[in-house]
Parts: C-alpha cells; structure tokens; sequence
C-alpha cells in the first residue's frame, strides 16, 4: 500500500506545490482530498494546460482540478487493473462508501 500522503493535495495547495508533489511522486497525477473525500484528480497535463492559458502556480489547485476522477470501491484487484487499463490512468482512487480515500492503486512502479 503505497503512503497516501505522496499522492494526495489540497484544493486550496497551489498548482506549484501540487507540480513537486507530482514530481516526487512519479506517477504524473494527484488526488484532491479535502477532509478526506476525494473531489477531483490533478495530472500534469491539467498543469500544462493551465500555464499555456497564464494560470499562475501560486493560483489554488482547485481551479485545474478535474470534478468528475474515476474512483472504485472495488477489492479485486483486477477489476481495478481493467478501470486503470481502460480509462488510461496512472493512479486510481480508491474510496469507501461515503467517497473518502482509502488508498490508491498504481498503474505501475515509479520507483
């Protein structure tokens, strides 16, 4: 299980501090989290996107985010491995019930 800390931000973090998060952690996304539940998903092409259309990095991550990230609250791991395989991520949130974070499944090893 990996540690969520490396793969989760605040919606109030800035886009630069949610760039090195992404950085670190080698998988070209994060999780949004805001009092555990899961609100949205950050990959660096959302980054990208945002700094061609002059977002500042000192702007709040929530205004990049993506509302609607693919989420399961499916144990089996392949059925996890089918959601990553088919909707192209690299990192799939993992939630219970109430859509709080548990974990996350990578869609490889960054390290």
């Amino acid at each position: 299980m990996p540690a969520l800390e490396a793969y989760t931000v605040s919606p109030t973090d800035t886009i630069r501090a949610t760039m090195e998060k992404i950085n670190d952690n080698g998988m070209r996304a994060v999780v949004v989290v805001e009092d555990e539940v899961v609100v949205g998903t950050v990959s660096d092409g959302d980054i990208r996107r945002a700094m061609l259309q002059d977002v500042l990095t000192i702007s709040p991550v929530s205004g990049v985010m993506q509302l609607n990230p693919q989420v399961t609250t499916t144990s089996d791991p392949g059925a996890r491995r089918d959601m990553i395989d088919r909707h192209h991520l690299t990192l799939l949130p993992i939630v219970d019930g109430a859509n709080r974070l548990v974990d996350v499944e990578l869609a490889y090893d960054p390290f």
